[in-house]
């Protein structure tokens, strides 16, 4: 490293003494260095660093995984880290940044211009920011603590919840989810690009999308049918058994905590507000019963024999469940269940064993046996209640993909099979019998379907000209056919704020 101490240090003691005795490293666990090396790291460098051990710059490796410095047999969660550019140092072709959290400080030099634009700005996508209000701009309030924002510079959108720090939710529970948010990616999780945070707010700002709480939609008036309710429960399934796959649980699964992304084409749901996990296993609960409502509380947890783990993530999946099934409109301002009434469960039942199909049955989201069956088994205790394997495939889901299939089997026999195509296509006589075949199609979707597959079939014709058709083509026919059954399952409501598709299913 060409980087003259010497020069700089005059300037580097214009920082605080107790900037250098205070380390923000912690020893790393010898059980999660294995976990670690099996993590495949964002940056690897010789970097400098200042060690207070060693009182002096030291030229060390670090390594960069998501949301951790590791350096030697310490790291760093940078998530819990404001990160500040020492401009002084640039004069002197030294650059370099300083990380600072509640426990203290890390310097690090960078060997030149280009390792330091290399790695300062994926850590600035992980550490704390400040200067929001000088980077982007308001623009509207979706709902309650989200807003619409936008990048002064580049013009972009993004959406941002908006937490203040006076507020009653204390600010630990949000620093666990972030961190949670920071180490993982799921499509049921929101897409975290930065944190700003100044004396008042922290802001989370995600990439660009709108939303309602389900609660609030439910309030409006919203009845989902039987579809829309299993893919909610089954997207919330699949989150937690990917929770579960990373060690952590989400701990507060109600309707309030569920948003509705408004701008999909299917019916996609994101979970948020996961309760404080940290050190879980060796402290009190008095985070998880005062972030957590009563309701959604699993016996186990009540009675003292269990800790919150993914088995009450299941249980509280089956209390939404049981929410959506039995919601009466009553624009309640919370999800509060006030008891739950396994009766009512059995009244429900009965009446769709007497094929009862008064339109006046006054719960309008209960539609078959086999749905009351995987709500009661969500709802059991712990040591009956259905495992989450077991649930994801229960037969009510596989009941609703079989009725889909027979209109989706319908529309698949007007089309040519991939087989048919390609002989049409060596013999060159594609033309005729194609259009005979295109007439059957609906007229509705004819015009879009039939540009798609023209194109298709003039480049399959071409390339016959000089070789059989390719694997790549013979992929492109399979999307073909995945793009018919999309346009048939997909099903949307213009009477709702968001659109729901069948394809999720």
């Amino acid at each position: 490293m060409n980087i003259d101490f010497s020069r700089i240090f005059n300037l580097l003691s214009e920082i605080p003494s107790h900037v250098f005795k205070q380390s923000c490293l912690t020893n790393l666990p010898e059980k999660q260095m294995d976990e670690i090396n099996k993590t495949p790291p964002i940056l690897k460098s010789h970097l400098t660093i200042y060690s207070s051990i060693q009182e002096s710059f030291i030229n060390i490796s670090v390594l960069f995984i998501p949301n951790l410095l590791v350096i030697a047999d310490q790291y760093l969660v940078l998530s819990n880290c404001k990160i500040a550019k020492l401009k002084q140092c640039s004069k002197f072709d030294a650059y370099a940044i300083q990380l600072s959290s509640s426990t203290g400080y890390l310097l690090m030099f960078f060997n030149n211009k280009q390792q330091y634009l290399e790695w300062v700005p994926k850590l600035k996508s992980f550490c704390r920011l400040t200067n929001f209000s000088n980077k982007f701009s308001l623009l509207e309030q979706i709902i309650k603590d989200y807003a619409i924002i936008q990048h002064k510079k580049t013009k972009k959108y993004y959406t941002s919840y908006v937490h203040s720090i006076r507020s009653s939710s204390p600010v630990d529970v949000l620093q666990s989810e972030i961190q949670t948010l920071r180490s993982i990616k799921h499509p049921s999780l929101l897409d975290l690009k930065w944190v700003y945070e100044d004396n008042h707010y922290i802001y989370l700002i995600f990439e660009y999308f709108r939303c309602e709480k389900l609660l609030d939609l439910l309030n409006q008036g919203l009845i989902l049918d039987q579809t829309q309710l299993a893919s909610i429960i089954l997207q919330l399934l699949q989150s937690i058994k990917f929770l579960r796959k990373n060690n952590i649980y989400h701990g507060n699964i109600t309707p309030n905590n569920i948003l509705i992304n408004t701008q999909s084409s299917f019916l996609q749901v994101f979970l948020v507000n996961m309760v404080f996990i940290s050190r879980i296993d060796s402290e009190p609960l008095d985070h998880y019963f005062s972030n957590v409502h009563e309701s959604y509380i699993a016996p186990e947890i009540k009675q003292g024999i269990a800790k919150p783990s993914i088995d009450s993530d299941l249980y509280q999946i089956g209390v939404v469940f049981y929410y959506l099934t039995f919601f009466i409109h009553q624009k309640r301002k919370d999800e509060r269940v006030d008891r739950i009434q396994m009766e009512l469960i059995d009244k429900a039942e009965e009446h769709l064993s007497l094929l009862d199909k008064n339109a006046q049955y006054k719960y309008k989201m209960v539609y078959c046996a086999s749905q009351l069956d995987l709500l009661r088994r969500l709802l059991d205790k712990k040591e009956n209640r259905i495992k989450l394997e077991d649930a994801i495939k229960h037969h009510w889901f596989i009941n609703i993909k079989q009725k889909l299939k027979p209109k989706i089997e319908r529309r698949k026999q007007h089309l040519p099979s991939l087989k048919t195509i390609i002989e049409l296509c060596e013999q060159n006589e594609f033309s005729k019998k194609f259009e005979k075949q295109q007439k059957i199609i609906d007229e509705d979707s004819v015009l879009e379907e039939n540009n798609f597959i023209q194109d298709l079939m003039t480049q399959l014709e071409k390339n016959q000209q000089s070789k059989r058709p390719s694997k790549e083509n013979h992929e492109k026919l399979k999307m073909f056919e995945q793009f018919k059954t999309q346009i048939e399952s997909e099903k949307t409501s213009q009477d709702k704020q968001f659109v729901f598709s069948k394809s999720i299913m």
